[in-house]
């Protein structure tokens, strides 16, 4: 077992600067607004503040304002495993299925289905900000499973069903059930049916004055559509038909998305004067850039409503365009703090939920960009760069600007970095695996490296994993054999597989007893664990 951290100190003297700074509000109230950011499928090297050769300046200058991890990593090489734990701050698999929930038609990640050991549910970090007064909001691709039925009532558990939804019956057991107090989402985001918003759960049309039933539907096959502002596509259903929404666009997810999260900051603010309240709020914003189909809007909005900012073809390629289209998603967001005086006491977070995807699906116009940097592998792969991702915290007058860490940091460590900020204590079966960030943020003097004496990899769909500790990497197949060891520093392409060489031999054999000890790529089957890296004591 990972021996607990204890920081006591710093977490008192953190809640102080938080909650008693001019003395003018109670302590609750002092709490921060925090936005964090899910990209999907962005790599390591996309942003030009990491190498990248495409237009972010909105993403550059958060990293510029605050500070950039280069040694960041998505817990898994594949979006929805990781979603599972960029919410609980646990592996993936603490969950009942360690390779994802993936679409409406598999149960919630949250829920239990089968009983296994890790029996018991894993609450999110939205529950959590919930209970000392957040307001919190859910935007974007969930992935996470849930529950629908057909016209008889009856629940839909087979893939291939999911067409005889009833739309009027909507997504439960969903992203609303676990913590967010709003939510407009994509129940399998722009690659799969339901091809629809679903609002706080229910059917929401593209065109809102249409019904929300049944009538505003129909059955999508594989292909490209001229629609209103830009191409749709739809991608995964060469074989059959795909129920959505009968307006459905993704070409403009990406604007009635950040469309909708600017209202709710309206609606949050307009909320706190009605009612003589300074409540904060989380803000989950899950992007659906640049997940395929890369299909870029023609024009973007701007902050005042109106489509003037063109994005088809600025970059000379679909994919650097859906690119730029995610940097202006964030200069929205950062543009509405500014305009409502809220920039200064909110954290944002940026990150992405796996590495980069594979050069042959992309087109970036640009040939020198390289949108995985120096690392090997891409999207579903256990090397470097199929979860290796950007990263970046900001935090005006608390983050110092124009940072760069190089610190080993999981995307899920700021699920425990919310549980010290809002001093709640983690219990032994939640947030198992995430460290909190706020000694690295705000350069506690007595923060000591390694936040995590090791860390896990997952590759796609949970099959092969590796375990790093400080510069060495150890890779493990399916099969539980040890079968690549590399170390980063010597080697960080991963050219040169140094596993028999004799000197290694010890090395491999501890790290791969620790990788059995304490990941199950197996769907769960060996006795249930508690490897919490970070745990939390209060004054309280």
């Amino acid at each position: 077992m990972i021996s607990a951290i204890k920081i006591l100190s710093f977490t008192a003297l953190m809640y102080c600067l938080i909650s008693c700074s001019q003395g003018k509000r109670q302590e609750a109230d002092k709490l921060p607004n925090v936005v964090f950011i899910l990209a999907d499928d962005i790599g390591y090297g996309d942003l030009a503040c990491y190498g990248g050769k495409l237009p972010t300046p909105n993403l550059d200058q958060l990293a510029a304002d605050g500070i950039r991890f280069t040694d960041a990593h998505a817990p898994a090489a594949l979006c929805a495993p990781s979603r599972f734990s960029m919410l609980t701050g646990s592996y993936p698999y603490r969950s009942y299925s360690a390779g994802g929930a993936w679409n409406t038609n598999s149960p919630s990640i949250f829920s239990d289905p089968h009983e296994h050991t890790n029996a018991g549910r894993k609450i999110t970090v939205a529950e959590i900000m919930q209970k000392v007064g957040y307001r919190t909001a859910f935007f974007g691709k969930s992935h996470l499973g849930g529950d629908i039925k057909d016209k008889d009532g009856n629940l839909i558990r087979k893939q291939n069903e999911i067409s005889k939804m009833d739309f009027t019956k909507g997504v439960h057991n969903s992203i609303n059930e676990y913590g967010f107090d709003y939510s407009y989402s994509l129940p399998s985001g722009i690659q799969h049916e339901p091809f629809a918003f679903f609002e706080n759960g229910n059917f929401s049309p593209f065109d809102p004055n249409k019904a929300a039933d049944n009538s505003s539907t129909k059955f999508w096959k594989n292909g490209r559509y001229a629609m209103k502002n830009g191409i749709s596509e739809i991608v995964e259903h060469a074989r059959q038909a795909g129920v959505g929404d009968m307006d459905y666009n993704s070409s403009q997810t990406g604007i009635m998305l950040i469309d909708k999260a600017i209202d709710f900051i309206d609606h949050h603010l307009k909320l706190n004067q009605q009612q003589n309240e300074e409540k904060p709020f989380l803000l989950y914003f899950a992007s659906q850039a640049i997940h395929v189909p890369h299909t870029p809007p023609d024009y973007f909005e701007d902050d005042k409503g109106n489509l003037n900012i063109k994005v088809n073809g600025i970059t000379g390629g679909a994919t650097g365009d859906f690119v730029y289209e995610l940097d202006l998603q964030i200069g929205r967001i950062i543009k509405k703090l500014e305009n409502e005086g809220l920039t200064g006491n909110t954290i944002v977070f940026f990150t992405s939920d796996n590495g980069a995807l594979w050069p042959n699906i992309c087109d970036f116009g640009n040939p020198e960009h390289d949108n995985n940097g120096p690392w090997r592998g891409y999207k579903a792969e256990v090397y470097e760069g199929g979860h290796r991702v950007p990263f970046i915290a900001k935090w005006p007058g608390k983050i110092s600007q124009g940072r760069i860490s190089d610190e080993t940091v999981l995307a899920q460590d700021w699920v425990a970095t919310m549980y010290e900020l809002t001093q709640q204590t983690m219990e032994d079966d939640q947030a198992m695996d995430c460290t909190s960030l706020l000694p690295l943020l705000l350069e506690d003097p007595g923060y000591q490296k390694p936040l995590h004496p090791f860390i896990l990899y997952q590759a796609g769909y949970a099959h092969d994993g590796a375990i790093r500790e400080g510069n060495w990497v150890l890779l493990v197949n399916r099969k539980n054999e040890a079968t690549e060891l590399y170390n980063l520093k010597e080697d960080p392409e991963q050219l040169k597989n140094v596993i028999a060489l004799p000197e290694n031999n010890n090395r491999v054999q501890r790290l791969k007893q620790t990788f059995l000890k304490y990941n199950d790529h197996n769907n769960n089957t060996q006795e249930p664990r508690t490897t919490k890296a970070f745990s939390i004591e209060t004054n309280s």
